[in-house]
């Protein structure tokens, strides 16, 4: 039973991030996302009871995909030196690119609940601690994650964003910076 409701609820995160993602965030309303995920409006009311639940579940989906993304990316990696680092910029490289107008709108709702942001600040420091043995320096490393963290910051904000050129001369540096001797 426990599957089913948890492929439900994956259903319905997928359908509201379709949503999102074809018409904007403004788009995304219950009946909309029952509407998109083949249900009944009490079958997603079941699931997320109200739209604020339904965002806050939204967020967090979208952050465990880059997790899994962030995974991927490192195991087709065939060099270990700076292969976490490489697999951060090319995780963030695929979520600015696909779901950059999404993150802004389910962030900024997703940062006012203190639950939300706990699970994400875990995942991500799950991340970071992996960065730490990369091989690389500590510095380099750090520096990488810090340009990565401005580029959504920048993006969140709406904070003089990087055009869509700059932004890949910037993750072609990064991965250069992951490749050099030290």
């Amino acid at each position: 039973m426990d599957s089913k409701a948890n492929a439900k609820r994956e259903l319905i995160l997928s359908a509201a991030t379709q949503i999102a993602l074809d018409s904007g965030f403004h788009s995304l309303t219950l009946d909309a996302v029952a509407k998109r995920a083949g249900i009944s409006k009490g079958g997603l009311l079941y699931h997320y009871p109200n739209k604020d639940l339904l965002i806050k579940g939204i967020a967090i989906y979208i952050f465990d995909e880059f997790c899994l993304n962030f995974e991927n990316f490192s195991e087709k990696d065939p060099v270990v030196k700076g292969k976490w680092s490489r697999a951060l910029i090319e995780a963030s490289k695929f979520d600015l690119e696909h779901n950059a107008e999404l993150n802004v709108g389910i962030s900024a709702a997703a940062l006012l609940n203190s639950a939300v942001v706990h699970n994400i600040s875990e995942s991500y420091q799950s991340i970071l601690s992996k960065l730490e043995d990369d091989g690389l320096n500590p510095v380099t490393a750090t520096i990488i994650r810090l340009a990565l963290d401005g580029l959504y910051y920048s993006q969140l904000l709406n904070v003089a964003p990087v055009d869509k050129e700059m932004q890949k001369a910037v993750f072609q540096q990064l991965v250069k910076m992951t490749n050099k001797e030290e």
